[in-house]
């Protein structure tokens, strides 16, 4: 097997041994000056053209990077929980997602039941807000095996979705998980029903008008994706 050249030897194939012994810039940097920085370091006409061609062909055919699949469904985000499903203590987390839903990082908020540890909104965005994450899938885990929520889970998933909004960074989902289930705010139609318990004031043909959109909302959860049903490409 042929073996790898090194950088200095790939650039006295390019120009020639007399040429490029006397260049004390690295490859890299020869590849990014100009016509004009090459020829001030002496560097001959056909050299200059040479090393000017390497370059433009080097930017052009870039090797493609495939971006991040986005998490567009709960079964998705499911895949990024496995550290936290097997947890025996309850340990909440956010799941953070740039604009184009892909996963910026799975980050760890707390670690004890929901219910008695004192998470406030800004504990919970703060790494949202330091990535500059778009939108965030709450995540906790019930080691009891019983992904059901209780009422201190809807509640701290209202409070979420309306400090999310405040904040501009959507709450997607909050998943309940187990090793071997998990509960979905969204997909159970209870994450409208938190933003529907912030209109309650605001009296009943409100309320009854954000019901009546969460129950067709709930209705196409099992055939729009996160991102459809948000509007996002």
């Amino acid at each position: 097997m042929r073996p790898v050249a090194d950088d200095s030897q790939l650039l006295e194939g390019l120009i020639g041994q007399a040429a490029s012994r006397p260049l004390r810039l690295e490859l890299a940097q020869l590849l990014e000056a100009s016509e004009g920085e090459l020829a001030s370091l002496g560097l001959t006409r056909p050299a200059r053209r040479r090393l000017l061609a390497c370059a433009e062909i080097a930017r052009r055919y870039q090797p493609k990077i495939s971006q991040a699949e986005p998490i567009t469904t709960p079964a998705q985000a499911l895949a990024h929980l496995g550290p936290l499903r097997s947890r025996d203590q309850e340990t909440l987390a956010v799941l953070l997602l740039d604009v184009r839903l892909s996963l910026i990082a799975l980050e760890i908020i707390a670690i004890g039941a929901v219910a008695q540890v004192s998470v406030e909104a800004r504990e919970v965005f703060a790494p949202a807000v330091a990535a500059r994450a778009s939108s965030m899938v709450l995540a906790h885990n019930h080691p009891s095996g019983n992904p059901e929520p209780s009422a201190q889970d809807a509640d701290f998933t209202r409070a979420m979705v309306e400090a999310g909004r405040i904040l501009n960074i959507e709450v997607v989902d909050h998943l309940i998980v187990t090793p071997r289930s998990y509960y979905s705010f969204r997909k159970a139609g209870q994450l409208w029903n938190a933003e529907c318990a912030n209109v309650r004031e605001r009296g009943k043909s409100a309320g009854h008008q954000c019901r009546s959109a969460a129950h067709s909302r709930t209705a196409e959860v099992e055939t729009r994706s996160w991102g459809r049903s948000l509007g996002r490409k």
